[in-house]
């Protein structure tokens, strides 16, 4: 059975309205929160602690952008596409503010993806997601004696927008700088950290941190 908007009918005696209302709130209640891995879906369940509060959300993919026409924002989700996989991410879109008289510039409400459907913890490349449909890869890397090392992203972005890395090792002078080394993007998804490690008065050995922004 389903729930039936129209229980109890008002011509309808109390005496066989009963078990229907019964009916009714059981329906109800399971439609109003479900327990699904773990996690409540929609809202926290009657007779709990917690009842009524928002659990887990669920949006009805879309297969275009709303548009917003009000003076309102709006959550939707819809499937992204991506260099290696399809998911459906959640994404936020604005009103349109310009052009105005005193700024003319036509620029509109493009949507922004806040979601990505994975995060990676395991190591050694770390990576997680900036609202906006962008990648931020992170790590260490310790090693001997090398002239051009390369780092390849994963999951591969559309794109590398920034590459930067910081030295951890001192050079073997008696200035002890870091050791000196820079960064060159080969291609969306690739780039080099390039040092004169191993060569004086660098060390032979090395230890650096490393950040790249890409396009998820």
């Amino acid at each position: 059975m389903t729930y039936d908007p129209q229980i109890p009918l008002v011509t309808e005696s109390p005496l066989t309205s009963a078990s229907p209302i019964q009916v009714n709130f059981d329906q109800f209640a399971q439609v109003f929160s479900t327990l699904a891995g773990g996690l409540f879906n929609n809202h926290v369940p009657f007779n709990n602690a917690n009842q009524g509060q928002h659990g887990a959300m669920i949006f009805q993919k879309q297969t275009a952008d709303p548009g917003v026409t009000q003076d309102l924002d709006v959550l939707y989700a819809k499937n992204y596409i991506g260099q290696v996989s399809t998911e459906p991410q959640l994404y936020a879109q604005i009103p349109k503010f310009l052009p105005t008289s005193i700024d003319t510039t036509d620029a509109a409400n493009t949507p922004m993806q806040l979601t990505y459907n994975s995060v990676g913890t395991a190591g050694p490349l770390y990576y997680s997601f900036m609202p906006g449909g962008y990648l931020v890869y992170f790590g260490m890397v310790t090693g001997t004696n090398f002239t051009s090392y390369p780092l390849v992203m994963s999951p591969t972005p559309k794109s590398l927008l920034v590459a930067i890395a910081n030295p951890n090792t001192v050079e073997t002078n008696a200035f002890h700088r870091p050791m000196k080394i820079s960064t060159a993007i080969t291609s969306n998804d690739t780039f080099f950290v390039n040092s004169t490690v191993g060569t004086a008065p660098s060390p032979a050995t090395y230890d650096f941190t490393w950040f790249a922004i890409g396009i998820a």
